[in-house]
């Protein structure tokens, strides 16, 4: 399971052989930048790394959990080093029936390693999933384009930088929809982190996680 080095869109973590600099594998961040500020992630969804985020996810593995949330964490580290430290981290959210569906939300337990590393708070409280969607993974790649806009902010967070945490990004059209309601919410500004990063050119629907 190797740490993703140099040669991805510092944008949206598509390959790319511009280094700090939009990619144009997919001609999407040349055109329109993603919303939020900085994208981190550790490797790419595939191998082990995608073993150990199945297991965590649906084998419910508290260790494979701790250990992605440790990984994160040290993605993160290393970029606040030389970046502005946000105030707050907030975990992508599930539904109330998927979270009761489930029993935990993995995004929230992969934000817990990371706020520990960098002594931030995690706020659960403030973005909302209001819709309960179908999971992602049974979605073409198409049809999650269109989702509409599925959040919330259920408080306000007026110049706020904010970390908002996920396990995988795919198409980016949920952490999209996510930071924009973060915005309007008074976000000054957003980072997104996630563990893996699903390449857009794979055909089908996504062997991602919903």
């Amino acid at each position: 399971m190797k740490r993703r080095e140099a040669g991805f869109c510092p944008y949206c973590g598509e390959p790319s052989t511009l280094e700090d600099a939009p990619c144009v594998s997919c001609s999407e961040c040349l055109t329109h930048l993603p919303p939020w500020n900085d994208f981190l992630f550790f490797g790419v969804y595939e191998g082990l790394l995608r073993e150990l985020m199945l297991r965590a996810k649906f084998g419910g593995s508290l260790s494979a959990l701790d250990m992605l949330g440790f990984l994160l964490a040290g993605v993160c580290i290393s970029h606040y080093e030389a970046s502005p430290l946000p105030d707050v981290l907030i975990p992508m959210p599930l539904h109330v029936s998927r979270l009761r569906e489930r029993g935990f939300n993995q995004c929230r337990e992969l934000a817990r390693p990371v706020a520990a590393a960098l002594d931030l708070p995690v706020d659960t409280g403030v973005l909302v999933k209001r819709k309960a969607l179908m999971p992602q993974s049974l979605l073409d790649r198409e049809a999650r384009r269109k989702l509409s806009q599925p959040f919330e902010a259920a408080a306000r967070v007026d110049g706020r930088h904010i970390l908002l945490i996920d396990d995988i990004c795919t198409t980016k059209a949920t952490l999209e929809r996510a930071t924009e309601c973060l915005l309007l919410a008074g976000a000054s500004r957003v980072d997104v982190a996630v563990v893996a990063r699903s390449s857009l050119h794979e055909s089908g629907p996504a062997q991602a996680l919903p």
